[in-house]
């Protein structure tokens, strides 16, 4: 679409994959000239957003990890513990 003639903006937009924003400041920084200064903030925004939803999923899966590795310990203990308590029982 470009090589016909399309501007940029217009050609990502038909692609679907940029959000909104990204779209408008390339629109706005092709009409206006500043096309490379618009792409740039167009990745930092995109960069803390990224950032901002790595946070979040890591956020929750620390306390998951935690509690997986808390059942993989009770698993180890009660494999020991088990037996022993059923000798325990036998030998009374």
């Amino acid at each position: 679409r470009v090589r016909e003639g399309s501007g940029i903006g217009h050609a990502l937009e038909r692609s679907g994959y940029f959000p909104p924003m990204t779209l408008s400041l390339i629109k706005s920084g092709e009409s206006s000239g500043t096309l490379d200064k618009m792409l740039e903030r167009a990745a930092e925004t995109q960069e803390r957003e990224l950032e901002a939803r790595i946070a979040m999923v890591m956020g929750v899966f620390e306390p998951l990890l935690i509690l997986a590795m808390g059942g993989v310990v009770l698993i180890i203990v009660l494999a020991i513990l088990l037996p022993i308590f059923e000798l325990n029982q036998l030998v009374n």
